[in-house]
């Protein structure tokens, strides 16, 4: 069983609101306990979980994705180079999808001198001056404030009747094994519908989201072009890497 099939099996037995016990941990995942154990730690270490005395562990009451308020703190400067190196790649008449979250806010930022048809559900990017030459597209869906995205049915049934040149895609973690993922299944659903209708997908990482492991799998970091800040071990699994500069 690989690391993020353990943390997610954890994940689910601490689902229910009571305390597992390690020992039950080691029992449903059939791994060693000195494995349970760096998984638990792992976890704790993105918050997800909370060790209790007496060897158990519950889910963290306050796990939810880091509102968007927040996140525009973290790597400001690295997030405005992301940007600019994913609009360098947008051609003229491309049709692209836009995601949630402040890395893709900066890439509508940076759309300048370009003839594009931007589809997004990301609601922040429809606070920003838009260019004339800038098509906007945005989708229906239910309303995630805190990461100021819309996602659900309504969201995916959109998707499904579209095409893209090329996406640019908002991640809380990527790994090696795990991939891409994201902490809402809406949002991971989105993300893979999103994937398989585009030509090209690049995914929007700053340098904190290596190595880190969200709740929900979206698609293997194989399939995808990351966009990042700075080199990385975790850069070595994805289909290719652009570093900005």
């Amino acid at each position: 069983m690989k690391s993020f099939e353990r943390h997610q099996l954890i994940l689910d037995q601490a689902s229910s609101g009571e305390p597992v016990t390690i020992d039950a941990l080691i029992d449903a995942t059939g791994a060693s306990p000195s494995t349970v154990r760096r998984d638990i730690k792992a976890l704790e270490e993105t918050g997800r979980i909370v060790s209790l005395r007496g060897g158990a562990i519950r889910l963290e009451d306050a796990a939810t994705e880091v509102p968007v308020a927040a996140k525009s703190l973290i790597n400001p400067d690295e997030k405005r180079s992301i940007a600019e190196a994913a609009a360098a790649l947008i051609s003229d008449g491309d049709t692209i999808y836009l995601d949630s979250g402040t890395t893709a806010t900066e890439v509508m930022r940076a759309l300048h001198g370009i003839t594009v048809h931007v589809i997004t559900s990301n609601t922040h990017a429809l606070a920003l001056p838009i260019t004339p030459t800038v098509t906007v597209t945005v989708l229906g869906g239910d309303l995630l404030p805190d990461i100021g995205s819309v996602a659900g049915p309504i969201t995916d049934r959109e998707l499904n009747d579209l095409y893209f040149d090329k996406a640019f895609i908002g991640v809380t973690g990527i790994d090696a094994d795990a991939g891409v993922t994201t902490f809402d299944i809406r949002e991971a659903t989105k993300k893979r519908v999103v994937h398989a209708h585009s030509r090209h997908t690049y995914v929007l990482a700053d340098s904190s989201k290596f190595d880190h492991i969200s709740l929900c799998h979206a698609f293997p970091l194989a399939d995808c072009t990351v966009i990042t800040d700075k080199q990385g071990d975790v850069l070595s699994a994805a289909g290719a890497a652009v570093i900005a500069t």
